[in-house]
């Protein structure tokens, strides 16, 4: 008989098995919750598209600041106090008269598209480009003290 040696009938047994029409990944060669990642990347919309430049990856959006302090009841200062509140901002300052948020460890778990959201919210609240439409905010690092990004009349640019 052929299948005396039992290694002969496993490689048989391999090269035999149907192919599967959606391949399967091994737990060996993937993490336990890889198909947790791709399911989350699939039904995640504000993941970002590296191919587009920051600003123009959200012009046709339509959202406006207000649209969050409304749900606050109209007070925008309890909504910077949540962004406070939940470490997406540190601070604020002036720095040789130009203004410096500082933004939390929380900053960075946001979107693209969040992070221009509150730093939006940030200014519609304290008026900053409304007074002076070359206004500039500076953004810093809470933690390096590092600028980290600019929001102007244009938009918010990160580095």
């Amino acid at each position: 008989m052929i299948f005396r040696n039992p290694l002969i009938l496993l490689v048989f047994l391999c090269i035999a098995t149907p192919v599967q029409a959606e391949p399967k990944p091994s737990p060996f060669w993937w993490p336990s919750n890889h198909a947790e990642w791709e399911s989350a990347k699939r039904h995640t919309r504000m993941l970002e598209n590296g191919k587009h430049t920051q600003n123009s990856q959200w012009r046709d959006q339509d959202w406006y600041a207000q649209d969050w302090i409304s749900q606050r009841g109209g007070d925008g200062m309890a909504l910077v106090r949540g962004f406070y509140d939940n470490r997406i901002l540190h601070d604020q300052k002036q720095d040789d008269g130009t203004a410096v948020l500082v933004v939390g460890p929380h900053f960075y778990r946001l979107s693209g598209f969040d992070k221009r959201r509150v730093v939006q919210t940030v200014d519609a609240v304290f008026g900053m480009t409304r007074r002076d439409p070359h206004a500039v905010i500076r953004l810093k690092d809470w933690h390096t003290r590092r600028d980290v990004g600019v929001y102007n009349e244009y938009g918010l640019s990160l580095q």
